[in-house]
């Protein structure tokens, strides 16, 4: 089986800032075409941020679409701030308003900046801006990996002086570091020593010292989670080949080998990740996963546990809460409207739950999959759906809730299925 993925998101959203910074820091009013630096079948969000990006660049334009992505939302309301004009932006997902954005907002209102928020369109007005000689933001209450790449996103944009404290996070500190490499890439250095990130002001305001920008995305590891749950659920499926995929990528989303290595063998190539089945005793001991660091792949991996009846603690979990569902409380509901027994998970707490491996005991004829317009919970039960004998799933909106991250996914595994 060989599957092309699609680009990745967090290093795309990255991306896309570091090309917009570089083009801003040299004075150009515009984007380069789109097609020239996303496909067309690109993840919604990356559209969705390459239109914001597009209209703070021309510097006249109010009316900016936000989807339900926080890292989108947050990083361009961090952006807008640091025009020193009124930007508004249009709701057009309602998930968004529960998704948090008061350490951000505190910060922006201590620079004088205002974020007004409602149902239908925020506003984020930065006429009266006034930054001192040293902006300190301590993040250690806080620390979140999205809120301090959108304050160092804000100080670039406007070459102003920032220091960042926070307490060490293994959690936060791997996407920080995606961020600042991606930074890193147009001649953006930042310091970072122990507990705080420093960025200096250019003396220059255009990043003349950079002649290029290779802008190169590789495949989404987070997608690529889903066609190895497919692989691990299917015995016959024995090698799959994964196209797109960067053996070197900072994205802390690469542990999804680690994660799978029991069951599977790796090797990689410059552009495609090769799974092979190993050999599986009966034997093979519970596991325990620490998803912290991992937040997006607990859907994925959760549904493959399950569906192998494997034994498994999960860790780590407290902020599933906050993201496009209660994924945590969503991923339960669906396994127990599947078949599964609620006493198959044990000391279930916000952080974490054991499951205790007891297959599914009921087999409904139908059920309809309350994915909560999350696409990865969609796409994680969507594959288990295919192993579950005597009962079928319905996915409701199956092509739109997958838009924002995997397009046309349920189609290439209908495709595969054949």
């Amino acid at each position: 089986m060989e599957i092309n993925l699609p680009l990745s998101k967090s290093e795309g959203i990255r991306a896309l800032i570091s090309l917009y910074l570089l083009r801003r820091g040299r004075g150009q009013t515009a984007m380069p075409p789109r097609d020239e630096v996303i496909p067309v079948d690109a993840p919604e969000d990356l559209q969705v941020l390459y239109d914001g990006l597009q209209i703070l660049l021309a510097g006249s334009g109010t009316d900016i679409r936000l989807s339900a992505s926080a890292s989108v939302a947050r990083f361009l309301v961090a952006l807008a701030a640091a025009e020193g004009r009124r930007v508004s932006f249009r709701l057009t997902d309602n998930q968004l308003l529960r998704r948090p954005m008061r350490p951000l907002e505190d910060y922006l209102h201590g620079l004088g900046v205002s974020v007004e928020r409602n149902e239908e369109q925020w506003v984020v007005d930065s006429s009266r801006l006034s930054v001192p000689r040293e902006t300190t933001a301590d993040a250690r209450a806080w620390e979140s990996s999205q809120f301090v790449s959108a304050i160092i996103y804000f100080s670039i944009a406007g070459n102003y002086p920032l220091g960042i404290q926070r307490q060490y996070s293994a959690p936060s500190s791997r996407y920080i570091a995606l961020t600042i490499e991606y930074l890193r890439q147009i001649g953006v250095d930042l310091t970072w020593q122990a507990d705080w990130i420093r960025f200096k002001p250019r003396e220059q305001s255009d990043l003349t010292g950079l002649k290029t920008y290779v802008f190169h995305l590789p495949a989404d590891y987070t997608s690529a989670s889903y066609w190895l749950e497919l692989q691990i659920l299917h015995p016959e499926i024995h090698k799959l080949v994964l196209r797109g995929m960067d053996p070197d990528s900072f994205h802390p989303d690469t542990r999804l080998l680690s994660f799978y290595n029991p069951f599977l063998d790796f090797t990689t190539t410059d552009d495609a990740l090769t799974s092979s089945r190993r050999p599986v005793s009966d034997g093979l001991r519970p596991l325990s996963l620490d998803l912290s660091q991992n937040p997006d792949l607990f859907p994925t991996l959760f549904a493959t546990m399950i569906g192998l009846g494997m034994k498994t603690t999960f860790t780590g979990l407290s902020s599933l809460a906050y993201k496009e569902s209660d994924r945590l409380g969503a991923s339960l509901s669906i396994a127990q409207d599947l078949g599964w027994s609620s006493d198959a998970f044990i000391n279930v707490t916000p952080n974490g739950f054991t499951y205790t491996g007891v297959p599914r005991e009921t087999k409904p004829k139908r059920v309809t999959l309350g994915h909560r317009g999350d696409h990865r919970l969609a796409m994680a039960f969507g594959v288990l759906a295919t192993t579950l004998e005597e009962t079928q799933v319905e996915i409701p909106d199956d092509v739109t809730v997958t838009a924002r991250s995997y397009p046309h996914f349920f189609s290439d595994l209908c495709r595969q299925a054949r």
